[in-house]
């Protein structure tokens, strides 16, 4: 994915270079300190991908973006200092908004969510035959599904699921030592799943109830939930009422508990 960085901070565009380096399929093809420059360099070199940062003197980054034809248009990851501006990021459609200092983790993620937004993932799943021949949900049964990683398939059992995330017309099943790629759609897994063990808390997102450690509201706004194998999902406005009652009923049980023993 030929990348362009453009930030008027100079360590910035090295720390971000240097970043990028250990992330595979990444090609720094130019950085730029000037927004006025990267205008240029985005018609010149027609990256795939732009890591940009919101306040630059003389254009910003949004200004930028409405002087960019939509035909063809980069993929946008937005890096900056400020978190004020994220919902206007979004408005855009950029693909994500990153806020310094950007861990190596974020920025794999985004990386990875550029990747589906060029449709590039998406695209080689349905390039492979054998991806399209085995559906998730086929001859696998209730307690397990078939998941396609390091060029095999591996059934890989619903107990083990940590959280469900819709990408396309596949879903990626993450577990707590890895997972894959399963040829199903996220309605299709949520009819499938027990309702007591799994929560839909996104309209691209399903996980263990048991699985999530953490809900918490980002400085851009956003809320997520931590899962126990490190991994942050989104969570819905649509889809927060249920997330709710299930933390209360937690912290009414542990009350409950904590009365007892307290009893005993």
């Amino acid at each position: 994915m030929r990348t362009l960085i453009v930030d008027d901070e100079p360590l910035a565009l090295r720390r971000l270079a240097t970043s990028l380096r250990g992330i595979e399929d990444i090609q720094v093809i130019g950085s730029t300190t000037s927004a006025r420059r990267a205008l240029a360099l985005i018609g010149e070199l027609k990256p795939d991908l732009v890591l940009l940062d919101v306040t630059m003197p003389g254009l910003d980054g949004f200004n930028l973006l409405e002087q960019l034809p939509d035909a063809d248009r980069p993929a946008i990851v937005f890096v900056t200092a400020h978190a004020g501006y994220a919902a206007k990021a979004f408005e855009v459609e950029a693909v994500d908004y990153l806020l310094k200092p950007v861990s190596h983790d974020r920025l794999r993620g985004a990386i990875r969510r550029a990747l589906y937004w060029l449709g590039r993932e998406e695209e080689s799943f349905a390039r492979r035959s054998d991806m399209q021949a085995m559906p998730a949900l086929d001859a696998a049964g209730e307690d397990s599904l078939w998941v396609h990683r390091h060029q095999a398939f591996d059934r890989v059992a619903i107990d083990d699921i940590v959280w469900i995330e819709a990408q396309g017309d596949y879903v990626r099943i993450h577990t707590r030592n890895g997972g894959g790629m399963a040829r199903a759609t996220l309605y299709e897994l949520e009819g499938l799943l027990n309702s007591q063990h799994f929560i839909r808390i996104h309209r691209s997102a399903i996980c263990r109830r048991s699985a999530i450690v953490r809900v918490q509201r980002k400085a851009t706004g956003a809320v997520t939930a931590t899962l126990v194998n490190g991994d942050e999902a989104p969570v819905g406005r649509t889809y927060s009422g249920g997330l709710r009652t299930f933390l209360d009923r937690i912290r009414t049980d542990e009350k409950d508990r904590s009365r007892r023993s307290r009893s005993d």
